[in-house]
């Protein structure tokens, strides 16, 4: 037989004949546990290979149909690709039969069957009423025109025409496609003597190989696999759509639990705030209200969430997601859980616990939207997705979710195999006009064109504030406008080398100018012009003629304000005015170097008859040690003397 990744499933009310139809099917009892076989009904999962006459096998899930237990059979019907809906000829459409119907629909099980058992316990009159009601409660949902199966499964009459049905609905569906990075979900975890740790589950996506590291998330606990089994054969490797059995070194089983997820090391990040499109039933009672405390259950965990409605117009506000309606929505959930984008997930009411409605998540590691235009834009991205999900879009949408983001901080949310990020972020790079977003910097950093406005924004303010306050300055220089960016520079995403290039770009869209300034790049607004009030002119002059006063006895800011009986801010004022018209320095010790007593010292230099040295300078020009040591070392920076050991010589 060939081992096929596809799961088949079972779904009805308790008691409609479920299990023992797996048996007729396959030979195997599900129900393994002796509160099972004691109380004749299922309470956790079953599973069994189904070999089918074309010699193909796959996997049989077999939940159970008690209300008591619909969290368990939602875990199970989350990894099916297809469904068999049993009901019992004898009873009709029960409850749990409407129930696990409407969670096959949310979580988009879109092929299946439905099979009237106890066959050999009705007539001809029951069938056709059985068969009647089963049209009509199938009418719109994802087993409309489905074949329906009379069967028994103490004669065997029906088996082999569900068998032959499964081989059709097989040769529908195409094989999962294994190219994100590794996750099972796991339903099952115990200890094995001789073995350790084995985990059990339905993999969702990707491929795993015995010798791989994982983690088991949320906890974020590092395994190995030792060993890999599929319906109890040894295999070296399994991929999406397949029953697996994981033999764990390194984790203790009691590290683990139901609703954990073994996942490729590093490929996922555990979650509270996921952005999502949920759908209510159309059966539901009622709408689904902006904060509603619901119980979310997705893959094999469950947890209490809170539904934030993304979009909150006046309807919505009033009425919430009213049945049969769907929207973007954030769920944030009250305690972390690791899940996969594209994943389908059930919500139900918190209490009473009833079935409300399901969806899709489109961002497992969504950032929290925070005000009224950051709610519309993330309810945007959700419906994006929605209507267009593949690897280039998932990847578009977590560059305009966080706004900015690196190369390695896109592929850690990206949950991609190294090889299907590679390919997915060539494609994306080669179209982001399409995908309104921006590459920068090096290695590689993305912005959305809606966060790239927002910075040129950002940026334009803080400039014409400065300019508004230093109107005779030519601009900011990048490293100060970086520091001034919370957005940027406080989230720590973009490094400051990299911001230039984002200010290369405002430039290169005329959003603001660049101007050379002693040898920086400044930048300035594009509507700027420099303006000098005549009371800082003449300040600036009174500065320079106090500079000249006092010679190479140079000042600092204290003494400058002394002397002139001016405030320290319009001092500081004018001297900033000075040092970028290159009229003045601040050198070594705050002292105020002016370019004339620069000239000076320079002309000095050049008629001493000795060695230029510290001590030389001190003598001929009569200052301290300090200051002739703060103006050669000044010269050496500016490159007009070259240090030899002790003493300079003059360049040029």
């Amino acid at each position: 037989m060939e081992e096929y990744p596809f799961i088949f499933g079972t779904a009805g009310h308790i008691d409609h004949g479920k299990t023992a139809l797996v048996r007729a099917m396959t030979g195997i009892d599900c129900d393994r546990l002796e509160e099972e076989k004691r109380r004749g009904i299922t309470i956790e999962l079953g599973f069994a290979p189904l070999n089918l006459p074309n010699g193909k096998t796959v996997s049989i899930v077999d939940v159970p149909g008690h209300e008591r237990f619909i969290r368990t059979m939602a875990s199970g019907a989350a990894g099916m690709d297809a469904a068999m809906l049993i009901i019992a000829a004898t009873e009709g459409v029960m409850p749990q039969t409407r129930e696990h119907l409407d969670i096959l629909n949310i979580l988009g099980v879109r092929f299946g069957l439905v099979a009237l058992t106890k066959k050999d316990l009705a007539d001809d009159e029951t069938l056709e009423l059985a068969t009647a009601e089963v049209l009509e409660l199938v009418r719109g949902t994802c087993l409309d025109g489905a074949p329906i199966i009379p069967v028994s499964s103490v004669t065997g009459e029906g088996v082999s025409q569900i068998l032959e049905e499964i081989e059709k609905i097989i040769g529908k569906i195409p094989p999962r496609e294994g190219r994100g990075a590794f996750f099972l979900p796991i339903d099952r975890v115990f200890s094995k003597k001789g073995f350790g740790s084995v985990v059990t589950g339905t993999s969702y996506q990707g491929s795993l190989s015995e010798g791989d590291e994982v983690e088991i998330m949320p906890t974020g606990a590092v395994g190995r696999v030792r060993s890999l089994q599929t319906h109890g054969a040894k295999v070296a490797s399994v991929t999406a759509g397949q029953r697996v059995a994981v033999n764990l070194a390194g984790v203790s089983h009691d590290q683990i639990e139901r609703g954990s997820a073994v996942c490729e090391k590093g490929a996922f990040i555990a979650t509270d705030c996921i952005s999502a499109w949920l759908e209510i039933l159309p059966s539901a009672l009622e709408a689904v209200a902006h904060w509603q405390r619901v119980r979310l259950h997705v893959g094999t965990t469950d947890v209490v969430a809170r539904i934030s409605l993304l979009r909150m117009n006046a309807g919505v506000k009033k009425s919430g997601i009213v049945p049969g309606n769907g929207a973007p929505v954030q769920i944030l959930c009250e305690s972390k859980i690791t899940v996969a984008a594209g994943q389908r997930f059930v919500i139900r009411f918190y209490s009473p616990l009833m079935t409300i409605g399901g969806g899709r998540i489109m961002l497992p590691n969504a950032e929290l939207a925070k005000g009224k235009a950051d709610r519309e834009a993330k309810a945007r991205i959700v419906e994006s997705l929605a209507a267009d999900f593949s690897p280039v879009t998932l990847l578009a949408a977590i560059i305009h979710d966080k706004g900015i983001l690196s190369v390695s901080g896109l592929s850690e949310l990206s949950q991609m195999g190294k090889d299907t990020f590679t390919e997915s972020l060539s494609v994306l790079s080669s179209i982001p006009d399409t995908y309104a977003f921006l590459e920068f910097g090096t290695p590689q950093n993305f912005i959305s064109s809606e966060a790239f406005d927002t910075v040129t924004r950002s940026a334009l303010r803080i400039l014409h504030e400065f300019h508004a306050k230093y109107p005779e300055l030519s601009g900011l220089d990048a490293e100060k406008l970086f520091t001034s960016l919370d957005s940027v520079h406080g989230s720590g995403l973009v490094k400051a080398g990299d911001f230039k290039v984002l200010l290369g770009i405002m430039a290169a869209r005329n959003a603001i100018s660049p101007v050379a300034v002693q040898g920086k790049t400044c930048y300035r607004a594009a509507d700027y012009r420099q303006a000098v009030d005549s009371k800082l002119m003449d300040l600036a002059g009174r500065i320079r003629e106090a500079m000249t006063s006092a010679g190479f006895n140079l000042l600092k800011l204290p003494e400058l304000e002394e002397k002139l009986g001016v405030s320290s801010s319009d001092i500081k004022r004018a001297v900033a005015y000075l040092r970028e018209q290159d009229d003045l320095r601040t050198i070594e010790g705050g002292l105020l170097f002016s370019r004339e007593m620069r000239d000076k010292l320079l002309k000095a230099l050049s008629s001493m008859s000795g060695d230029i040295t510290v001590a030389s300078l001190r003598d001929s020009i009569g200052v301290n040690r300090k200051e002739s040591l703060a103006m050669l070392d000044f010269l050496d920076a500016q490159g007009l003397t070259k240090r030899v050991g002790d003493t300079r010589v003059l360049v040029g």
